[in-house]
């Protein structure tokens, strides 16, 4: 990173990163295959389970395949692979780093964050990995974009203005606007269904919490969680009534799941995570950082993807499914 790069000793991130980075160890789980598990009613299946590193999956809206991150190629590069027969496929292959994956909502598309132009900003590819064109140009970094369900805008995250912020943008590129300023910084935008407001991490409550402001920027912040843990991570349920993301309420990151009116929050794992150890220092690079623990909820089954990380570190996709009546694997 050049203009947008800082040390994660400012601000939130210095803690989140030290808090959410680290080997996730499965407690409590003896004799139990390691592809999958049961939990509380809920089964937890892994995608892959390779010495290779895979962190930051994003379901297909058909909810048939998980686009994600991986180095199995020798440097960071997108893949997809399918619910069916566990096949993967590359979608780009770049000397350069592609990250932060998001499916346009007619499956036709996938937005990403790369830096093969020099700097860090947003492209767009077909589902097949062809025609990639890039969307943003500016000096400073974007990142972590995210389609609407309406398929006609993309959320991301720059640091044009020399603090991470929200942006909007047509799919085209054009009417780029800023949508959240003073956050001290904002992450993870997620919008929502019904294309009203954009879900977003931020510390401008001391804190790292669920923030949301409407799409246009205009009205207030609205403030989702408020506990003296970190919470982050927001993703939508397909229906629009339920906020997944990740907190450390529980004393380590787990899972929880908060109603659309900011009542009933609730842990989805209890500890299946376990003890974390450090993964990152603080001169970690935020677009590394981040990009790991990504919540995607499935938009046709109960389910939510993440990120599972073992006693070494490294990264495997896993999908937490929420009721029994979830496709089975």
């Amino acid at each position: 990173m050049t203009t947008g790069q800082f040390s994660i000793g400012f601000y939130f991130f210095r803690g989140m990163i030290l808090a959410l980075a680290g080997p996730l160890l499965l407690s409590g789980c003896q004799g139990i295959s390691p592809w999958e598990l049961d939990f509380a009613a809920k089964k937890v299946v892994r995608l892959t389970d390779d010495r290779h590193d895979n962190l930051n999956p994003i379901w297909s809206p058909d909810g048939q395949e998980v686009t994600f991150v991986s180095d199995r190629s020798g440097h960071w590069d997108l893949w997809k692979i399918t619910r069916e027969d566990f096949s993967m496929t590359a979608l780009t292959d770049h000397p350069a780093q592609d990250r932060y994956p998001s499916w346009s909502p007619d499956g036709k598309h996938i937005a990403f964050a790369s830096n093969r132009a020099g700097n860090w900003d947003i492209w767009v590819i077909r589902a097949d990995g062809s025609q990639p064109y890039q969307l943003t140009t500016h000096r400073r970094d974007d990142l972590s974009p995210t389609w609407s369900l309406d398929g006609n805008q993309i959320a991301f995250v720059s640091y044009r203005d020399l603090e991470y912020s929200i942006y909007l943008m047509d799919t085209d590129g054009q009417n780029q606007r800023k949508l959240t300023t003073g956050g001290n910084g904002d992450w993870a935008p997620a919008i929502h269904p019904d294309g009203k407001e954009v879900a977003f991490v931020s510390t401008r409550s001391g804190n790292g919490d669920i923030w949301a402001i409407d799409s246009e920027g205009h009205g207030p912040y609205r403030q989702y969680t408020d506990n003296p843990h970190r919470d982050t991570m927001p993703s939508w349920s397909p229906d629009g009534t339920q906020l997944a993301f990740l907190s450390e309420r529980s004393g380590t990151p787990d899972i929880w799941l908060v109603n659309r009116d900011g009542t009933h929050p609730i842990p989805l794992t209890h500890r299946l995570f376990g003890p974390w150890r450090p993964r990152f220092d603080v001169q970690t690079q935020l677009y590394q950082a981040m990009g790991y623990f990504t919540l995607s909820w499935n938009p046709v089954q109960d389910e939510i993807a993440f990120t599972l990380v073992d006693r070494k570190g490294k990264g495997d996709i896993a999908v937490l499914q929420l009721s029994p009546d979830s496709q089975k694997f």
